[in-house]
């Protein structure tokens, strides 16, 4: 059996698009090899930067930070739902998710994730990049009443004002990754095993991960 690894991660780099409430990142040359002997960079950025992970306590007080969450939340199955035909802006609704499911034959749930691919991730850095489509709320209700462990999107956030889904999943212990990228490497692939482990930062609302999927063909 051959295992192929698919990277779903964004580069972090100094510049890297981030939403429009959070500071430019900056990956700043702190020490070097030919004038201190050894090489560092300086990381300058919000928890939200890049592909990320959302703890609940990035929308609800008092809610789980990153560092409390088991590593059993970012460690899953995983499957892709195909939302590249929405418009802008537009609803990912309850429906798209239930007939995307049933035609793929897969029964989500508690260790599971379930991934949407808008096609968005080649937008990152242009204004057009934020008229993602986004989950609504009778999809996020559907998927908490399912009881699957994350969701993940490739675009910069997994909803769009005002937030239903993070309003939805997070008090739920349902976490949220998002600026994925390569998804659509992934479709039609049912029970992947995805994993994207995050810094353990104390009282973190989110952490960057380095996302991978892994295939066994």
């Amino acid at each position: 059996m051959v295992r192929k690894i698919i990277d779903l991660t964004m580069p972090l780099k100094t510049g890297s698009p981030v939403f429009p409430a959070y500071p430019i990142p900056i990956v700043h040359t702190w020490v070097n090899v030919k004038e201190h002997g050894f090489y560092a960079n300086l990381l300058l950025l919000v928890e939200h930067t890049g592909t990320h992970v959302d703890s609940p306590a990035h929308f609800i007080a008092d809610g789980k930070t990153i560092d409390e969450l088991p590593l059993e939340k970012f460690i899953c199955r995983g499957v892709v739902v195909d939302a590249s035909m929405k418009g802008e802006k537009e609803e990912i609704k309850r429906e798209d998710v239930e007939n995307a499911l049933k035609n793929l034959g897969v029964s989500v749930g508690p260790g599971w994730i379930v991934l949407f691919y808008t096609g968005y991730d080649e937008l990152a850095g242009r204004p057009e990049w934020f008229n993602h489509p986004g989950l609504g709320e009778e999809a996020s209700k559907y998927l908490v009443q399912l009881g699957v462990s994350a969701v993940g999107i490739d675009a910069p956030s997994i909803d769009q004002p005002p937030f239903p889904a993070h309003k939805t999943l997070l008090p739920n212990d349902i976490v949220v990754y998002e600026n994925l990228t390569n998804l659509k490497m992934l479709l039609g692939v049912r029970g992947f095993k995805f994993i994207g482990l995050p810094l353990k930062i104390v009282k973190g609302s989110a952490s960057p991960v380095r996302a991978i999927a892994i295939v066994e063909e």
